[in-house]
């Protein structure tokens, strides 16, 4: 990217990078304050002084998108903004200064998303994160300009949070640990990808130092304060939380 392309890039990571800088990000806007993925969550977390915020984009069934992170909690909230409401709402003045993070849920909606943020100028300042490859490939191949980030580990539960799977769980983090670089740098190192979204259990300062050589390092999902400090310690590009409170900076 050149010099003017940087000065006028609208996603904060990339300013964040160059001034050693971690963003703090509001996960589904501020979900721990406000019930996320609405527009009221979003609102809420740039009151609480986010640089910017976390989204779904799940299919709804009917040819759009709306913010729901699956099924379920799309069947719980069939009135849950559309992708184009919660673009609208953060083009706003009082929004426009937000970085988007927009995670896009199912492989197949990436010519909706393209086209919903060419309409509105956004290209500049949204990164769209998934776990899905062939979402990302489709996504670079569609609009070559736009911020991707790769979330991994790909999957849908946390199974550290159970007894039953703990065991097995913490294995597989500890070989993750080691084997992921090996694919995503040279994702980023290609272009292929311009960040890595880490879960929290997998990111070492080795870790760390493997991705921000070659882009961007955001952490999912952090909600305890000292783990956010050390991870704030370590240098990543990005915090991600449901309570953006806990995160160093922040606002009550």
């Amino acid at each position: 990217m050149s010099d003017d392309a940087a000065a006028a890039d609208r996603w904060p990571g990339a300013a964040a990078r160059r001034d050693g800088r971690t963003l703090r990000i509001g996960h589904k806007g501020c979900h721990a304050v406000v019930p996320g993925n609405s527009l009221e969550s979003l609102e809420r977390a740039a009151a609480l002084g986010v640089d910017a915020v976390e989204f779904d984009a799940l299919p709804d069934g009917r040819g759009g998108l709306r913010l729901a992170h699956d099924p379920h909690d799309l069947a719980a909230r069939p009135d849950a903004p559309t992708l184009e409401q919660a673009l609208d709402r953060l083009c706003q003045p009082d929004l426009a200064h937000l970085g988007i993070d927009l995670d896009s849920k199912v492989p197949g909606d990436e010519a909706l998303i393209v086209a919903a943020l060419r309409e509105r100028d956004l290209l500049d300042r949204v990164l769209v994160s998934t776990m899905e490859p062939p979402t990302l490939h489709a996504l670079r191949a569609l609009e070559p300009r736009l911020r991707l980030g790769w979330s991994v580990p790909r999957v849908r539960r946390d199974y550290l949070a159970s007894r039953a799977t703990r065991p097995l769980a913490i294995a597989a983090v500890l070989a993750a640990r080691r084997l992921l670089p090996r694919t995503l740098v040279p994702a980023l190192r290609d272009g292929r990808v311009d960040a890595v979204m880490a879960h929290h259990s997998l990111v070492t300062p080795s870790f760390a130092r493997a991705i921000l050589a070659h882009g961007e390092l955001h952490v999912w999902t952090v909600d305890d304060p000292d783990r956010a400090a050390a991870l704030f310690a370590i240098g990543v590009s990005g915090v991600i939380s449901n309570d953006p409170r806990i995160l160093p900076g922040g606002s009550r």
